[in-house]
């Protein structure tokens, strides 16, 4: 019988509520610039500045911090990561000064950068082998989840008691941090000090050329990205001011219902990776995605809608297990694997969605520009065939750190 000891199971709920709280925090960014622009009298270039730092800290310092970790043991502390972020976003609405802003919103992107390869770290140096893509589904969705729903909380707080009650939203994070911290220090065991304490000495063994197979999951993943990204950012400009002609309130509606559909995708894309295979599932589901794609553009009426939700189902599908397969193929460097996969490659396609704007600027049309992105969509499952990658049934390396599991 294989079982996980209590104290695996409360560190690992922690790390999974860590991950919702500090997903929560990121999203409010975009909702709040308005209220900037007419407050501080900001240009639209200066506005976007600000998430344009948050993301580009975030985004660079999420790998080097990973591989930092790997090679030398250290792990940032995941409650004064949600401290930080928490702080660093709730507080930027009450600085007057724009250079403060952005010092705060940079030093929340710091928290959000560290946390995400400690938080994956964890998670897979706790989870049993056999649930590793189940968990790792669950940590991510635990973001997507707080991600959806913080623009709508913040949206209400500034409709109805203006832009200064953001910083109310610091309450949660502080909640937070506290109640990790307690379960931290409670549950630290000496089987697992020594565990940790022994990990970045033992050397790893790979295969040769072990970069191509991981540098090409990363790519995919980063192809995902742009398209996703760009979708998500471009969706409501493209039904409110299309043909669609929708109301903000609809498109809200609608952009929610989308992001909780790619949740249901990333537990799904866990779960069945579990059982019938990684890179099986990877290019099942980004071959699944192209379709709906196309939906979303060609489709008139309700299949349209259908498209939308779909598309991000099988796009968020890929994300999850995309994320466990670089972890697997790069044993010994799940920090650095993480930071590429949830920032580098965030990174990747933000940058990819400024791409699609200009191109949008440049043809005169937007859906034609978002439609250009079917070619990203298209090249995922395509490149996916190409990763050489254990087929099931056959043993990755051996994970040292899973001492939690107990045979009996």
């Amino acid at each position: 019988m294989v079982y996980m000891d209590r104290d695996a199971k409360d560190r690992l709920r922690a790390t999974i509520g860590g991950h919702f709280l500090v997903d929560l925090y990121s999203p409010i960014l975009p909702i709040i610039l308005p209220a900037l622009i007419t407050n501080m009298g900001l240009s639209f270039f200066l506005a976007g500045a600000i998430v344009t730092v948050y993301n580009v800290t975030s985004s660079l310092v999420q790998p080097v911090a990973g591989l930092y970790s790997d090679r030398t043991g250290w792990r940032a502390s995941i409650p004064l990561c949600i401290l930080i972020s928490c702080l660093g976003i709730s507080f930027s609405v009450l600085a007057g000064n724009y250079l403060v802003m952005l010092i705060l919103v940079s030093a929340a992107a710091l928290g959000t950068a560290l946390f995400h390869p400690a938080a994956m770290e964890s998670v897979n140096r706790l989870s049993p082998p056999y649930k590793l893509g189940v968990y790792n589904s669950i940590f991510t969705t635990s973001g997507s989840i707080s991600y959806a729903f913080g623009p709508l909380i913040a949206g209400i707080l500034i409709t109805f008691f203006g832009l200064s009650s953001i910083a109310w939203m610091v309450i949660p994070g502080i909640i937070g941090a506290v109640w990790i911290y307690r379960i931290e220090k409670s549950r630290v065991s000496m089987h697992d000090t020594q565990v940790f304490r022994k990990r970045p000495a033992e050397p790893v063994q790979r295969e040769r050329y072990w970069w191509v197979p991981a540098g090409l999951v990363v790519t995919l993943c980063s192809l995902r990205a742009w398209a996703y990204i760009g979708i998500i950012t471009y969706l409501p400009a493209l039904l409110i001011l299309g043909k669609n002609g929708m109301d903000t309130v609809t498109t809200s509606f609608i952009v929610t219902v989308m992001l909780c559909t790619g949740v249901g995708g990333q537990i799904a894309g866990g779960y069945l990776s579990d059982r019938f295979g990684r890179k099986n599932m990877l290019v099942f589901g980004f071959a699944c995605a192209i379709p709906f794609f196309c939906m979303i553009f060609l489709a008139p009426g309700w299949m349209m809608y259908l498209g939308i939700c779909m598309y991000s189902f099988f796009a968020c599908f890929c994300y999850v297990t995309s994320v466990t397969m670089t972890q697997e193929l790069l044993p010994g460097s799940v920090g650095f694997a993480s930071g590429l996969t949830l920032g580098l490659c965030v990174g990747v396609g933000g940058v990819g969605a400024g791409i699609t704007g200009w191109a949008a600027d440049v043809m005169g049309s937007l859906p034609d520009a978002m439609f250009l992105l079917v070619i990203p969509t298209i090249l995922c499952p395509v490149l996916a065939l190409f990763i050489r990658y254990p087929e099931k049934g056959r043993s990755l390396p051996e994970r040292k750190e899973d001492t939690r599991i107990i045979d009996e």
